[in-house]
């Protein structure tokens, strides 16, 4: 008997010790819960300060800044108080793929001897690592990359381009001739398609020529924000690819990423992408402006009408619109117009393909 009370009186010690522990348990448990949730508290907070801060950071930034004449964004004023340099960009399928394009602010393609395109790459605020391979230049370059006020950068040129640069006194950074430039075979291109340059070393060098080396030049005219074109006129159609042959062995392609209201770059059917980081190019604005072609010599080289008048189309935002196009002299600026509206980009980079026939572009 007396074991049976021992036993019912330790099954009762036990029974009681462990609700205590339960209890003691339950209310570590509660004081645990709210120190993580006055801490999960504190790091919200933390985190809410420092978005405030970096907007607040953000918003002085800019303040500080103000909008480039080239592609209706926000830069520094010390960004955009330089000479913008313009470089003869070299896109034979050996000099593939180029380098810093994606930082240039406004791009030119045009027809050379048959059946390959150049760039003209136009760069102000931006500084690219390295800008290449750099090529010789044409007469119609040296026009458009006066318009722009450039420095204007190539390695040799044709007779008629030298004219050009001596008739109308070009600030040009020759190559053959400069200190700034390399060529550079760790990309495993081979000469003529691999001479490089950096924005620094032209810039330097010009100034060390007597070179005006602040800006003085005619900017485009932007919306605030991206603008659709069908919002104020009309006879505008969808485009979401473009398509533009300048012969059979020589196409662009763009396609339009409406996530991103961008169009990516294809060139010959390959993704168009920048050697420095590996990245497709794309473009806010493209302008397709028709002229003049004509075949000078036995070499295939070009004269391509710059100066005068002619029809085109802008493309934005998956919408396409007839525009007209005047350039009054080499130095003047190109300006576009919808009917008698001069037209007004959306903020972001342009390319301009300068094509002979506006035929030649299928848009869908």
């Amino acid at each position: 008997m007396k074991n049976k009370i021992l036993i019912t009186i330790l099954l009762l010690f036990v029974i009681a010790i462990t609700v205590s522990c339960k209890k003691n348990d339950s209310e570590v448990s509660k004081e645990e819960n709210i120190i993580i949730e006055q801490q999960n508290k504190l790091d919200l907070e933390k985190t809410e300060t420092q978005e405030n801060k970096s907007e607040e950071t953000n918003l002085e930034d800019d303040v500080n800044k103000v909008i480039s004449p080239l592609d209706g964004l926000k830069y520094y004023e010390e960004q955009l108080q330089r000479r913008p340099v313009v470089i003869s960009i070299d896109n034979h399928p050996d000099a593939r793929w180029q380098a810093g394009l994606n930082q240039a602010e406004i791009i030119y393609e045009c027809e050379v001897e048959f059946p390959y395109t150049r760039y003209l790459c136009v760069f102000l605020a931006c500084e690219p690592e390295r800008v290449g391979p750099v090529r010789s230049a044409r007469p119609y370059l040296v026009n458009y990359a006066l318009e722009n006020d450039g420095i204007f950068v190539h390695v040799g040129g044709s007779q008629d381009a030298f004219n050009e640069i001596y008739r109308l006194s070009v600030a040009d950074v020759d190559g053959l001739y400069s200190g700034a430039m390399w060529r550079y075979y760790d990309t495993g291109k081979f000469a003529p398609h691999n001479m490089y340059t950096v924005l620094k070393s032209i810039r330097d060098e010009a100034e060390m020529r007597g070179y005006r080396i602040n800006s003085q030049f005619e900017g485009y005219k932007f919306n605030d924000k991206s603008f659709n074109i069908s919002e104020k006129y009309k006879n505008v159609s969808k485009a979401a690819k473009i398509c533009i042959s300048y012969n059979k062995f020589n196409t662009t392609d763009y396609m339009y990423d409406t996530e991103n209201s961008l169009y990516q770059r294809y060139k010959d059917g390959e993704k168009h992408i920048d050697e420095l980081d590996g990245k497709q190019l794309s473009a806010k604005n493209i302008m397709l402006l028709e002229t003049t072609k004509e075949v000078l010599d036995n070499e295939g080289r070009l004269f391509i009408e710059t100066v005068g008048s002619g029809e085109g189309i802008y493309i934005t935002n998956g919408e396409a619109v007839e525009i007209t196009w005047n350039k009054k002299s080499e130095k003047s600026r190109t300006n576009f117009y919808i009917g008698q509206d001069e037209l007004v980009l959306n903020p972001g980079n342009t390319w301009i393909q300068v094509l002979s026939n506006i035929n030649l572009v299928n848009i869908e």
